[in-house]
């Protein structure tokens, strides 16, 4: 019955923590290739500063604004926690088409402050603390600063769909932290 018991809240687990993404969408023809270009100097620069200064992984392309970041032990940083990656610059630039497409609206404009900028990542990369150190990531939790500034934020324009990578809802950032912990709990308790 134990073991039941277990199985179903892991399953639980897995689906708060699957929730933890959102996807932002932008029209990445709207941005201009210089600027996409320094997006992508950015996000691999906080690549590499996340991943200690030796990804085996660390690539953007300022066509498609994908990127590829792996860590020499196998795991992607939480990129979307932190400024001057392309989850943040995604998620800024979703905010400026938002308002944009809200002018004269603050109810609209208000919702995308909460619905869009409030999820764009906080934390400093140059905050983090190296692997080697024990605390590492309670050190970059709790050294984040807020930047809500944007080269972006003057774009106009529609808005047509390219899916691109977005920074997590509000208030559940911590979930997915939290469920991973609880369900590795829960396993330890399984055996």
């Amino acid at each position: 019955m134990r073991s039941a018991t277990a199985v179903f809240a892991l399953s639980g687990l897995t689906f708060v923590a699957a929730q933890n993404a959102t996807q932002f969408t932008i029209d990445v023809t709207s941005v201009a290739e210089t600027e996409r270009n320094q997006w992508c100097i950015a996000q691999e620069n906080t690549c590499g500063e996340l991943c200690d200064n030796d990804p085996i992984g660390n690539s953007c392309d300022i066509t498609t604004l994908d990127t590829y970041c792996t860590c020499q032990n196998g795991s992607a940083p939480g990129l979307q926690y932190y400024v001057s990656t392309m989850d943040y610059y995604t998620c800024q630039e979703a905010f400026a088409e938002c308002n944009s497409e809200n002018t004269g609206n603050a109810k609209g404009q208000a919702n995308c402050t909460t619905s869009i900028q409030d999820n764009c990542g906080t934390l400093d990369p140059a905050s983090y603390s190296a692997s080697g150190s024990s605390s590492s990531s309670s050190s970059a939790a709790s050294s984040g600063t807020a930047s809500a500034t944007s080269s972006s934020a003057s774009a106009t324009g529609a808005s047509t769909s390219t899916s691109t990578a977005g920074a997590v809802p509000t208030h559940v950032q911590h979930i997915g932290t939290g469920a991973a912990a609880a369900a590795l709990g829960l396993f330890a308790y399984m055996l």
